[in-house]
C-alpha cells in the first residue's frame, strides 16, 4: 500500500515535520518518518517544476545542508519496511520512488487552471494508451514523450514524476481498477476527473475500427540554425488485410513491419472477415508488439522504405501515407510537441508553430535552417504568416490549422532502383485519401502539371501521358486544403546489361526519350564509355572490396539532373557487408546482425543451401537441408531470416552450445550464423568480453553494453533487476563487476541494441569460473529446485512467482533465451506450472508481454499452451481462486472474463483464429462440437496443404508418432504427410488426456514436441483443423 493511503491529517503532517526538525542531527533514526514526509511534501507542497532532494528538505523546514541525511533516511525507511524501489534502465530510482509514494500532487493539480490542462492531458493519454499494447510494469515513462497529448502540459508539469503518476492513473482507468488510482477519489473535483477519464475510455473502446498503416514525422531543433527530421510508424492496434496491397491473408498468419530496415511492429492474424453469405473476404491483424518503437532519423532518402515480411515468405514494399518526407517546396507547418520537438500534425500547442520552406519562399523574420545537409528557411509563428515565392511570384498565407486528411500514393515501387534523388514514377500512381479515422474518402480528383511551371493544373487519370521529367501532383482534400508531391516521371526508362562476366559487364540505358547520362566514378570500379548511354564497368579480381552499385546522372531537357543508383550487373553471386567488403568463406555472422550483410546476385541462377552444424552431431548425413533460390539484386541477409529460423526450429537454437550454428552455402562459399557470437570470462575481478569467431581478433573491441541479472537464492523480487556493468577498459574489453554482485550469483548478457551479442552465462562471483560439465550438473539440480519451489508457492503472493514474472519481463526486454533462467525450464516440463505462469503474468500486469512472447517461449522450451490438458486448466484456476483471501474471491469472480480473454489471445497467437475461439470456449467450461473420423477426402485436403521447400518434402522432419486411437481412414501416403497429420493428433491426445498418450511435456518426449511445434508453426491452418477435429472425436467418443 502506498504511503499516501494512510491519509495523514494536516496536524499529523505538521507534527512529523516538527519531529524531523527537532532531530535534524540524527535523521537516520527517523527513516519511516522521513519517507512519510517525502510522500506528503509531494502530495501537498509540490509547486511545479522539476523537484530536487534539496527542495524537499527545505520545504519540510529543515536546513538546506540536511538534504542528504534526509534522503538517505527516507530510502532506508522505505527499504526496511519492505517497499520496492522503481527500477529502469537507469538503475534503482530512489528519489522517484519516494515521491511516488505520495501519489498525485493534489494541491498543485487543483491550483488555478492546472487541473483543466492536466485533465485534457490525461484524457489524451488514456486514448493513446488504449490503442497500443503496453507493459505497465516496464517503468518506461519515456514513451509518454512520443504522444501529442503532452502538449497539454505546461512546462512545470513536464517531469518524470508527473509522467509517472499519470501512467498510474491511465493504468487504473484502462484496467478498470479504481483501487490503483494514486489519489482519493472521494474528493469531488478529483471524482469528476475519474468520471471524465472513464467516459473517454468507454468511447475509445466503443469506436473499434481498423486503420491503414501510416508514418508520422517530427522536426527536432538541435540549435536555432540546425534541425533533424525523424519518422516513425503510427501505432495501429488492428488493421485490415485490404489496406495492405498484395497481402495474402489466407497463407499469412503473422507479419513484421520494417521502416528503413528497423523492426517497428509485429502483427498476428486475429480473425477472418466474411461476407453476408459466409465467404471469407479478408482478415483482421492485431499488433502484438509491446510499447512504442524509437523514432528513426531520416537520412535524406526521397521515399522511406517500408517493408512487410510475412511468415509465408512474401516480401511487400507498400507506399504508405507519410512514406514521403515533407516537401519543403510547399511550406510545411510543424506544431510544438515538446521542447524543441515539433510534429507534422496538429497538437494542442496551436500557438507554437514553425514553418519550414525552400529558400524560394520569402517572408519577414525568417531565418536559415540546415536540415540534413540542405539549406531551408524557417519562421516561428502563432496563428498565420504570409509568404512570397520569388520564382513563381505566388503569395500564400499559411496558418496553424491542420487538415485531418492524408494521401497515399501506391504503385510507385521500382525494383531495380537502389537509390535516387527524386521520387520516381513509371506509371500513374493509385491515389487514396483517408480521414483522421482511417476511412477512405471517395470522389478524389488529383491534378498534375510540369514542376515549377505556372501552367494550369490538369486532371490526372490513367489515360494521361505525363511528360518525362519532374511533375507535380496535387491532391485536394474535402476541406479545400491540399497536398502536393513532386515526382520524376521516367516512363519506360530502364537498364539493360550484356557481355556479363564475374569481373566486367556492359550497362546500357534504354529510353524512348531524348536523354543523356554519365556514370560516376565508383570505388574499386573502372568505368569506360563505349557508346552513347553505354558503359563497360570492370572490377579488380583481387580486390577484397568493391561497390555493388554505380551512380548515374541522367540529364533531360528542362529538368535538373536525376541521380540514380543501380546494381552493377556482374555475373555471379557475392556476399558483402554494407561497406562493400567481400565476406570470406568461414565467416561467423550474428543472427541479429543479418541486415548488415547483402547477397548481390545477377545473371546466375543460384540456390541458398542452409543446414545445421554442431560438434554434438555424430552423423551430418542425417541433417536436413533447406534450399531457396537466390533473389536477383542486392538483398539483405535478413530477408532470409525465416529460412534460418526454420532450421533452428528443426534442431533448436542451442544457445549454450558454442558450436551450434546455421551453415549457409552459396556456390563454394560457406557462412555460419549463430544466435550469439561473443563470450565472456572472469579476468581477476573483471569481466572480459571475448570473440572466438575468427582466428585473428586482435582488433576486436566490444562497443555494446553488458548487464547482469542477480540469481542468488536470497534475491528478493524487488531486487531482481538488471544491473549495468561499467566499462573498465574498452580497448581491452574489460568491464567492472558491480560492488553489489561481488559475493553473488548472476547471469551476464548483452544489451538489446548490441548487433553482436554475448552468450548469456552464469557466474558465481565468489568462486572461480566453472567447467561446462559442472555448469550442467548445477543447472539440472537448480531446475529441480525451481520445480519444487514453484509447485509449493502461492501464485497470488508467492515470491518465487513474483521473481519468475519479473524475469520474464527482463528476458523479453533484452531478447535473451528463456532457457537462460532455470525457472522456465521447470515450467516447461509441468503443464500445471505453465497455467500458473499465465495466471501470475495476468496478476502482475504482464499479459501483453506474455502474448507478444508466447510464440518464442513455446519454440525455445519445446512446449505449447494448447497442449495443456483440459482438466489441468480447471484444476489450476479453481485452486488459485480457492486460496485467495475471502475478501478477494468475489472480486476475482468478476475478473474471470479477463483470464479467458488472455487464454484466447495466447491460443490465437499460435493457432488459427477459428480454432483458438473454439478451444477457449471449451477450456472455459463450454461445450465442444461434434466430429466424425477424418475421411479420405479430408486427408487428401490436408495433404494438399503440406509443402516443404523441396518437391518431395524431404526437408520436412520425420518421426513415428504412436497414437492410442484411430482418427482417420488409413491410406498410403508420404511419410511427411503422415507425420504432420499425426503430430496434431498426438497434441490432441495430450490435451484430452487419452490413456497411455505421449506426454509432450516430458523431457524424453522433446523430439516429438519439437517436431509437433514445427508442423504447428509452418502449417498452422491445417494443423489447427486436425487438432480441433481430433479433440472433438476424443471428447464425443
Amino acid at each position: 500500500m502506498p504511503l499516501w493511503k494512510l491519509k495523514l491529517t494536516e496536524e499529523e503532517y505538521t507534527n512529523l515535520k516538527e519531529t524531523l526538525a527537532q532531530n535534524a542531527y540524527r535523521l537516520e533514526d527517523f527513516g519511516i518518518e522521513a519517507a512519510l514526509c517525502y510522500a506528503e511534501w509531494w502530495r501537498r507542497d509540490y509547486n511545479g517544476g522539476i523537484p530536487s532532494r534539496e527542495d524537499v528538505a527545505v520545504g519540510l523546514g529543515l536546513p538546506h545542508y540536511c538534504w542528504e541525511q534526509l534522503y538517505k533516511a527516507a530510502r532506508h525507511g522505505l527499504k526496511s519496511h519492505g517497499f520496492a524501489f522503481i527500477h529502469s534502465l537507469k538503475g534503482n530510482e530512489y528519489f522517484r520512488t519516494l515521491l511516488n509514494q505520495g501519489g498525485l500532487p493534489v494541491n498543485y493539480i487543483k491550483n488555478g487552471t492546472n487541473l483543466s490542462g492536466f485533465s485534457r492531458f490525461l484524457i489524451g493519454l488514456v486514448e493513446e494508451l488504449s490503442s497500443i499494447n503496453i507493459d505497465w510494469d516496464d517503468n518506461n515513462i519515456d514513451l509518454i514523450k512520443n504522444f501529442n497529448c503532452i502538449a497539454y502540459l505546461g512546462k512545470a508539469f513536464k517531469n518524470d514524476n508527473i509522467y509517472d503518476v499519470s501512467l498510474q492513473i491511465a493504468h487504473a482507468i484502462i484496467s478498470e481498477e479504481d483501487r490503483w488510482l494514486p489519489y482519493d477519489d472521494t474528493d469531488s473535483s478529483l471524482s469528476e476527473l475519474t468520471k471524465s477519464l472513464k467516459r473517454e475510455y468507454r468511447r475509445v473502446k466503443s469506436e473499434h475500427r481498423t486503420k491503414p498503416l501510416s508514418l508520422s514525422w517530427k522536426l527536432r531543433l538541435t540549435s536555432s540554425e540546425t534541425a533533424n527530421l525523424f519518422v516513425n510508424l503510427n501505432i495501429v492496434k488492428e488493421i485490415s488485410s485490404k489496406s495492405i496491397e498484395g497481402l495474402n491473408y489466407q497463407s499469412c498468419y503473422t507479419f513484421d513491419v520494417f521502416v528503413s530496415g528497423i523492426l517497428v511492429g509485429k502483427y498476428v492474424r486475429k480473425s477472418l472477415v466474411k461476407d453476408d453469405e459466409g465467404e471469407v473476404i479478408g482478415a483482421i491483424y492485431s499488433r502484438i508488439t509491446v510499447g512504442v518503437a524509437n523514432d528513426i532519423k531520416w537520412s535524406g532518402e526521397p521515399v522511406v522504405e517500408v517493408k512487410i515480411r510475412c511468415d509465408n515468405d512474401d516480401r511487400l514494399f507498400p507506399t504508405l501515407c507519410g512514406s514521403y518526407p515533407p516537401n519543403f517546396e510547399c511550406p510545411q507547418v510543424f506544431q510544438m510537441l515538446d521542447d524543441n520537438v515539433y510534429s507534422l500534425k496538429s497538437t494542442v500547442n496551436a500557438e507554437n508553430n514553425i514553418a519550414v520552406f525552400s529558400t524560394n519562399w520569402k517572408c519577414d523574420g525568417s531565418h536559415k535552417i540546415l536540415l540534413n545537409g540542405e539549406l531551408y528557411s524557417a519562421i516561428k509563428f502563432t496563428d498565420k504568416v504570409d509568404l512570397h515565392n520569388c520564382m513563381s511570384n505566388e503569395d500564400i498565407t499559411i496558418t496553424n490549422e491542420f487538415t485531418p486528411y492524408s494521401a497515399e500514393f501506391r504503385g510507385t515501387y521500382i525494383q531495380w532502383v537502389e537509390q535516387s534523388n527524386f521520387k520516381l514514377l513509371t506509371r500513374i500512381p493509385v491515389i487514396s485519401v483517408f480521414d483522421q479515422t482511417g476511412t477512405r474518402v471517395g470522389n478524389i480528383k488529383p491534378k498534375y502539371r510540369i514542376h515549377n511551371s505556372n501552367a494550369e493544373w490538369r486532371n490526372l487519370s490513367n489515360s494521361c501521358l505525363l511528360p518525362f521529367g519532374l511533375v507535380d501532383i496535387k491532391v485536394e482534400f474535402p476541406d479545400n486544403k491540399y497536398v502536393m508531391e513532386t515526382f520524376y516521371f521516367i516512363d519506360d526508362m530502364t537498364f539493360a546489361s550484356r557481355n556479363e562476366t564475374m569481373f566486367s559487364t556492359e550497362l546500357h540505358l534504354d529510353s524512348r526519350h531524348v536523354i543523356s547520362a554519365k556514370v560516376d566514378e565508383c570505388e574499386n570500379l573502372s568505368v569506360e564509355m563505349t557508346d552513347k548511354n553505354t558503359w563497360r564497368i570492370s572490377r579488380d579480381a583481387c580486390a577484397s572490396k568493391y561497390s555493388p552499385t554505380c551512380n548515374l546522372k541522367i540529364i533531360a531537357e528542362n529538368n535538373p539532373p536525376l541521380k540514380v543508383s543501380v546494381v552493377v550487373p556482374f555475373e555471379g553471386i557475392v556476399i558483402s557487408d554494407l561497406e562493400g567488403k567481400i565476406v570470406p568463406s568461414g565467416k561467423i555472422i550474428s543472427y541479429d546482425n543479418l541486415r548488415y550483410f547483402n547477397i548481390i546476385s545477377h545473371g546466375q541462377s543460384g540456390m541458398i543451401d542452409v543446414t545445421y552444424k554442431s560438434d554434438k552431431i555424430e552423423d551430418d548425413d542425417t541433417i536436413k537441408h533447406l534450399k531457396s533460390p537466390v533473389i536477383e539484386g542486392i538483398v539483405p541477409l535478413s530477408d532470409y531470416r525465416d529460412l534460418f529460423a526454420r532450421m533452428f526450429q528443426l534442431y533448436g537454437a542451442n544457445t549454450f552450445d558454442r558450436s551450434s550454428s546455421i551453415e549457409l552455402k552459396i556456390c563454394d562459399k560457406r557462412i555460419y550464423i549463430r544466435k550469439f557470437v561473443l563470450d565472456s570470462e572472469l579476468s581477476s575481478d573483471k569481466i572480459r568480453i571475448t570473440d572466438y569467431t575468427s582466428e585473428d581478433t586482435s582488433d576486436f573491441i566490444y562497443d555494446g553494453d553488458v548487464y547482469a541479472l542477480p540469481v542468488s537464492e536470497n534475491v528478493k523480487p524487488a531486487e531482481l533487476v538488471q544491473i549495468k556493468l561499467e566499462p573498465y577498459n574498452r580497448q581491452m574489453n574489460l568491464f567492472t563487476i558491480p560492488h553489489e554482485l561481488l559475493n553473488s550469483e548472476a547471469i551476464l548478457f548483452s544489451g538489446p541494441e548490441s548487433s553482436r551479442r554475448l552468450v548469456p552465462k552464469y557466474y558465481n562471483f565468489e568462486q572461480e569460473d566453472y567447467s561446462s560439465e559442472v555448469r550442467g550438473e548445477m543447472s539440472a539440480a537448480n531446475i529441480i529446485l525451481w520445480s519444487e519451489r514453484l509447485s509449493k508457492d502461492d501464485v497470488f503472493v508467492g515470491e518465487y512467482w513474483a521473481k519468475t514474472v519479473k524475469a520474464f519481463r527482463i528476458i523479453s526486454e533484452f531478447n535473451i533465451p528463456f532457457t537462460t533462467y532455470n525457472a522456465f525450464k521447470s515450467i516447461g516440463r509441468d503443464p500445471k506450472l505453465l497455467v500458473n505462469l499465465i495466471l501470475a503474468c495476468w496478476l502482475n500486469g504482464a499479459s501483453d508481454v506474455l502474448i507478444q512472447e508466447i510464440d518464442r517461449f513455446e519454440d525455445e522450451l519445446n512446449i505449447a499452451v494448447h497442449w495443456i490438458p483440459h482438466t489441468v486448466w480447471g484444476e489450476c484456476i479453481e485452486s488459485f481462486i480457492r486460496l485467495l483471501p475471502p475478501t478477494l474471491i468475489n472480486i476475482m469472480n468478476t475478473k474471470l472474463g479477463e483470464i479467458t480473454e488472455l487464454i484466447n489471445a495466447l491460443f490465437n497467437a499460435t493457432l488459427s483464429a477459428e480454432v483458438a475461439s473454439e478451444l477457449t470456449q471449451y477450456v472455459a467450461g463450454g461445450n465442444i462440437g461434434d466430429a466424425r473420423i477424418f475421411s479420405r477426402a479430408d486427408i487428401n485436403q490436408f495433404k494438399s496443404k503440406i509443402h516443404g521447400y523441396t518437391d518431395n518434402n524431404i526437408d520436412l522432419p520425420i518421426t513415428r508418432f504412436v497414437l492410442q486411437n484411430k482418427y482417420y481412414v488409413d491410406q498410403e501416403m508420404h511419410k511427411s504427410y503422415r507425420v504432420m497429420i499425426e503430430s496434431a493428433m498426438c497434441a490432441a491426445e495430450n490435451f484430452a488426456q487419452v490413456k497411455n498418450h505421449t506426454n509432450l511435456f516430458l523431457l524424453e518426449s522433446r523430439d516429438y514436441a519439437r517436431i509437433t511445434n514445427f508442423y504447428r508453426k509452418y502449417f498452422k491452418e491445417t494443423y489447427s483443423k486436425i487438432f480441433i477435429g481430433t479433440v472433438k472425436q476424443i471428447v464425443n467418443k
